[in-house]
């Protein structure tokens, strides 16, 4: 299976997942990342040391 197809199935499943108009799981899972992140930075954690 390509790159590709495997995103393709994993991004519906977690469209499947969230009720209809919701942002697609992956997009939320994005946000908190970046949260994260900065919250890391704003401790002077270096979170790529990771």
């Amino acid at each position: 299976m390509s790159e590709g197809t495997v995103v393709a199935v994993t991004d519906s499943l977690a469209d499947a997942v969230g009720a209809p108009g919701d942002r697609p799981v992956a997009q939320r899972l994005d946000a908190i990342g970046r949260v994260l992140f900065a919250l890391a930075r704003a401790q002077d954690i270096d979170p790529d040391a990771f």
